[in-house]
């Protein structure tokens, strides 16, 4: 059964969530990079595979983040600087369709496949999705990721980026000056990855931002997360 979610892979119930990937070890951009973030051991274990030349189109593969998390890491370029294809697409969901049953697999939650930095045509994509998809005895997600506002772990990381000043942003976080002045002059920001596309905003310390927000929230330093909240 198909499931329209107008959020991200990472806010529905699934049980096993979707990253698109390229085939050259590279999370850079869109939901990849958000994914390299929150899970770096997947990365790392991506990467590796990657340069064994394991990680091939037609064949998405599943890691083990934990007994309650899977992540089918789904490729649908060959490098990270082209573009995605409509036959690369077809190959994976048809491999996924065919070999999903040999797991215990639920529920997967899939973000718009090949479609952002893939260029793909959506509604194009989305006949294929539903063709191989629609029948499965599974709980599927399709997410839109189209909510202007955040939620989830996305929302609680926002909650303390748009109640941070100059000063927590240099010392705690990390980066300059400069920088610190963009963030709290775009206050509130209303989706996390907009920070990426602040003029002055580069990757690092971009991923320097998540990654520390990111932990405040879901690591050991709650009781902070909690005080933060509530000033």
């Amino acid at each position: 059964m198909i499931n329209y979610y107008e959020g991200t892979v990472f806010n529905t119930p699934a049980k096993t969530i979707v990253n698109t990937v390229n085939c050259v070890g590279v999370m850079g951009a869109g939901i990849a990079l958000e994914f390299k973030l929150r899970f770096p051991e997947m990365y790392k274990d991506y990467k590796d595979k990657c340069n064994k030349n394991l990680v091939r189109i037609g064949r998405p593969y599943i890691y083990s983040h934990s007994d309650d998390l899977w992540i089918l890491n789904f490729p649908t370029k060959k490098h990270w600087r082209n573009k995605s294809e409509i036959e690369w697409i077809e190959a994976g969901l048809k491999y996924f369709s065919k070999n999903h049953s040999k797991v215990e697999m639920k529920s997967v939650a899939f973000p718009k496949l090949g479609t952002n930095n893939g260029g793909l045509d959506w509604e194009a994509v989305k006949d294929l999705m539903e063709k191989y998809l629609s029948n499965l005895d599974l709980d599927i997600y399709i997410c839109l990721n189209e909510k202007n506002e955040a939620e989830g772990t996305e929302k609680k990381m926002l909650d303390l980026v748009n109640k941070a000043d100059r000063e927590h942003l240099i010392k705690e976080v990390g980066i300059n000056a400069k920088q610190a002045k963009i963030i709290v002059d775009k206050q509130p920001v209303q989706r996390f990855w907009q920070i990426n596309n602040f003029n002055g905003i580069g990757k690092k310390s971009y991923e320097k931002l998540f990654r520390y927000y990111y932990q405040l929230v879901k690591g050991q330093k709650r009781e902070l997360v909690q005080m933060a909240l509530e000033m």
